[in-house]
């Protein structure tokens, strides 16, 4: 039975003379279509990339003037739904996504063929005041909820097309070694190891927005937790004024210029968490959208509160960049603050004990490779010299300890690793004591069954 090395065939280099070909096979024809198909399937994923990044991007724009009416038809009634689809029908926005498909609608014109199926469904209720908001609420609730599912499909989607395009080494994604950033010191990370076991714990803010100034909160992560800024009234204002509300926020911070203060973006992070921890959705959105709206004015300079100002009422594609990070930033907070708010439930807990997970780096994907069975009786090795010069039997015992290692794990170990689930692995680990966790990663180790890859070569001489 030939082995499978399936993975040794992710090296695309495009532009390699190097391939033997059949004698009968003309050799620049070969290596001319070998070339032609790498470019096609490249585009293909570049092309089905850029379709989800616009299609994030619309989603992006769209539901939060889906979570503003629906909000408002709350406090207000249906008359706020009401007075929406007329303004759409009398006064559209010409603004769009930027896309080359002819006949693209406009965002108003989405948002008023997405109202009239809400509509459709509600208008049973018309007689009834409270029943037709009731269900305006429901239906627009279940909208959201769609879009916040495709955001996730869209997500797993963008993941598993970058995990495809990080596996294939190209020669355009070859670069030097040396010229590389990173490079562990081996010596600074063991201090370093030895410091941070030396210190008692400290309560620290997970890192959320990687592009932020130097003190928001994404870069926090040594303040203790009697560090954090908590709201000011003038900070408790802004965290209250609703997505898009762009003039109410200027007016604001123009009469308290202490706002424009990387602290407020700070506080109102904090908030965030808080309120999503709370499940306080809306407000917790509210928060990341005043924080970063304080953070992007900052990071403009001296006249930064008018020059974005500017860009977003000059540029639409403005408007949809900054929306798109508002709700990037609060999905991150809220998936954080849900596993916080969990951790802080069980404290009480005393069967509750440090846990071990697997966590890539970078562009790094975890990924595992299950064996199939024990090694076969008759083994032929198929590959280039190097592969055929190995021993058979060496290979064989090598196959029957994996299969061994694997068939020792239970069966709800067995199934998240068949998954090739990271999240599904970490669950199980997370409910191990720590040293049985780390026995099990060392025989996923040893067995060959914990892959990392990268697209990004580094260099880790360790000088």
């Amino acid at each position: 039975m030939p082995l499978n090395y399936d993975k040794w065939a992710n090296l695309e280099l495009s532009d390699d003379s190097d391939i033997e070909v059949h004698p009968n096979v003309d050799k620049k024809s070969f290596i001319k279509w070998k070339q032609q198909d790498i470019h096609h399937k490249r585009e293909e994923r570049r092309s089905a990339l850029k379709k989800l990044e616009i299609e994030r991007g619309i989603n992006a724009v769209l539901l939060p003037r889906v979570q503003a009416i629906r909000d408002g038809v709350h406090e207000h009634g249906p008359q706020v739904f009401s007075a929406e689809v007329a303004r759409l029908g009398n006064t559209p926005s010409p603004d769009k996504p930027l896309t080359d498909a002819p006949g693209q609608p406009t965002y108003d014109e989405m948002m008023q063929n997405l109202f009239i199926q809400v509509w459709e469904k509600a208008r049973v209720f018309i007689d009834d005041s409270e029943k037709l908001a009731a269900e305006l609420i429901s239906q627009l609730t279940k909208t959201e909820e769609s879009v916040l599912h495709r955001n996730s499909a869209i997500a797993d989607e963008i993941a598993a097309i970058e995990v495809e395009e990080g596996q294939k080494i190209t020669s355009e994604g070859i670069r030097t070694g040396f010229d590389s950033s990173h490079v562990n010191k081996i010596g600074q990370e063991e201090n370093k190891s030895q410091q941070q076991h030396s210190q008692p714990s400290q309560k620290s803010l997970e890192v959320l927005n990687p592009d932020a100034a130097t003190n928001t909160p994404a870069n926090t992560a040594n303040n203790t937790a009697d560090d954090l800024p908590s709201l000011t009234p003038s900070m408790a204002t802004l965290a209250r004024i609703p997505l898009r509300q762009y003039k109410a926020l200027v007016e604001l911070i123009a009469a308290d210029k202490t706002l424009l203060s990387d602290v407020t973006t700070d506080a109102l992070f904090v908030e965030a968490f808080n309120a999503g921890m709370e499940k306080k959705t809306t407000h917790a959105l509210q928060c990341v959208n005043a924080g970063l709206f304080i953070q992007y004015c900052n990071k403009l300079g001296k006249d930064g509160l008018s020059l974005f100002m500017q860009r977003l009422t000059q540029a639409r594609e403005a408007e949809a960049v900054f929306m798109k990070d508002v709700q990037d930033t609060h999905a991150r907070i809220m998936e954080r603050s849900a596993v916080l708010a969990e951790q802080s439930s069980s404290t009480n807990n005393p069967q509750e004990k440090e846990q071990i997970q697997l966590m890539s780096e970078g562009d790094t994907a975890i990924t595992f490779d299950v064996p199939e069975g024990p090694a076969p009786e008759n083994i032929i090795l198929e590959g280039d010299a190097k592969l055929q010069q190995l021993d058979s039997e060496t290979v064989k015992q090598w196959l029957n300890q994996r299969w061994s290692i694997f068939e020792a794990f239970d069966g709800e170990l067995k199934q998240a690793l068949s998954s090739n689930s990271l999240d599904n692995v970490n669950k199980y680990l997370a409910n191990l004591p720590v040293s049985s966790a780390e026995n099990i990663v060392k025989d996923l180790d040893t067995a060959g069954i914990l892959n990392f890859s990268s697209s990004e070569i580094r260099d880790e001489t360790g000088v």
